[in-house]
């Protein structure tokens, strides 16, 4: 009997011990829709050591070696990049190996990852971290600050964009390429061939805005840019670019009216044709060409979350709190469907689009085929306070492996919680 007791006695402290068993018991939930408000969670971990601290931010998901990285805090100003295995939560090594004597930034709106090295920038400060154990592979402090955009080069360096002055006394934005392995300038620079004919108050006449590898191809880039205009708004153009000959195949094709302040900075390559949104719209180009094919124009803009293509279908979360589906092929729209403003990065998984809504704060799935919500989950119905929301952080997934179910991870501001996906 001595035994059996004790046997039970340690069989609750494991389970007690265990992160799910320190919230209560979540248990399935539907609003009067039928959309999932509350699922049971395959486990969550905290987020936070030694108190509950602002945390960090990632705009896109980090993946490696079927692994995951993610913000985490352990006490006062100490923010960490940690890997987690994505089956359990448990920790693989943690990072904050930054200039400033306490790891105020590990927010990362955009990064570049060639097999182990991820390389993200902070103004001046540059870091590349080996993801096989989480340690310092080069970091650097440039004399001038770097834009937080990385753009793969075809030798799988990058492209850094940066401010250069001119030989009219001008300010402009070029691309740099920079070595992974040693975060060196390789002196190998992009430049478009700007007109000139304005110069905002900030001394400026134009900035690259992004550059994408052509498919198929081993040196021609689409690259984007903008200059600036009266009454602060800016023209965005489509080049293409020979990076062995260095010339442009063909430049300064008009993407859309003039906007405010807002350029193409996120073009996707889709069936030999480019996707941006530029402002308040989202546009189509014949790569071959540069020749606009369609523009499609909504209520605001697409800052925050942008877009993905998925299952030859466009999706992209509005400003206006609706996402909405398009056809690639002449920009009609299939669907709309309301969901929230400022959301999360997209993350697609057999049929069905995850992100976390801003204003809502709901980690939100839709079913691209439809348009309909799936979930709607609220962290406070997990046992969180009622304040607490899902953040619009990076939503991982995983399609089922091994006899495992297909998985999602999102954050809260306070826990990881890995669920089943829905499909």
């Amino acid at each position: 009997m001595k035994t059996i007791c004790i046997v039970l006695i340690t069989s609750l402290l494991l389970v007690a011990s265990c992160d799910r068993g320190k919230l209560p018991n979540t248990e399935t939930q539907t609003d009067s829709n039928g959309v999932y408000i509350s699922l049971p969670f395959q486990w969550k971990k905290s987020l936070h050591k030694n108190g509950i601290q602002n945390n960090g931010h990632l705009d896109f998901p980090i993946y490696y070696n079927n692994n995951i990285v993610i913000p985490t805090t352990n006490g006062k100003n100490n923010k960490f990049l940690t890997m987690i295995n994505p089956d359990n939560g448990k920790e693989l090594w943690n990072w904050n190996d930054n200039y400033l004597p306490f790891s105020d930034q590990i927010i990362i709106f955009n990064y570049y990852q060639y097999n182990n090295l991820l390389t993200y920038q902070n103004g001046t400060k540059s870091y590349c971290i080996n993801l096989d154990n989480g340690t310092t592979q080069w970091k650097t402090r440039r004399d001038t600050p770097f834009d937080v955009r990385l753009y793969p080069c075809f030798d799988n360096n990058f492209f850094n964009l940066v401010d250069i002055i001119d030989s009219s006394g001008h300010k402009e934005q070029t691309a740099s390429k920079v070595n992974i392995n040693t975060g060196e300038l390789t002196g190998e620079v992009i430049r478009a061939n700007y007109s000139g004919s304005y110069v905002n108050p900030q001394n400026t006449v134009g900035a690259i805005t992004n550059i994408i590898k052509l498919p198929d191809s081993n040196n021609l880039y689409a690259v984007t840019y903008m200059e600036p205009s009266p009454y602060w708004v800016v023209n965005t153009y489509l080049g293409l670019y020979n990076a062995d000959t260095k010339e442009w195949i063909y430049e300064r094709k008009l993407m859309a009216p003039p906007t405010m302040n807002s350029s193409a900075y996120e073009p996707k390559i889709y069936n030999n044709k480019l996707y941006a949104w530029v402002g308040k719209n989202i546009v189509c180009h014949d790569l071959v060409t540069g020749e606009q094919i369609w523009i499609k124009q909504f209520p605001q803009d697409f800052l925050f979350s942008g877009f993905i293509i998925a299952d030859d279908k466009i999706i992209a979360n509005n400003e206006d709190t609706y996402t909405y589906c398009l056809n690639p092929d002449n920009g009609n729209i299939i669907w709309k469907t309301e969901t929230s403003g400022t959301s999360g990065r997209m993350s697609y998984l057999n049929g069905i689009v995850y992100f976390v809504g801003g204003s809502s704060g709901r980690l939100h799935a839709i079913d691209v085929s439809t348009g309909k919500h799936v979930w709607k989950l609220d962290a406070s119905l997990l046992g969180e306070g009622g304040t607490n929301h899902f953040k619009t952080n990076a939503v991982y997934v995983f399609p089922a492996k091994n006899g495992k179910p297909a998985k999602v991870i999102a954050l809260s501001h306070l826990y990881a919680y890995c669920f089943d996906a829905y499909r």
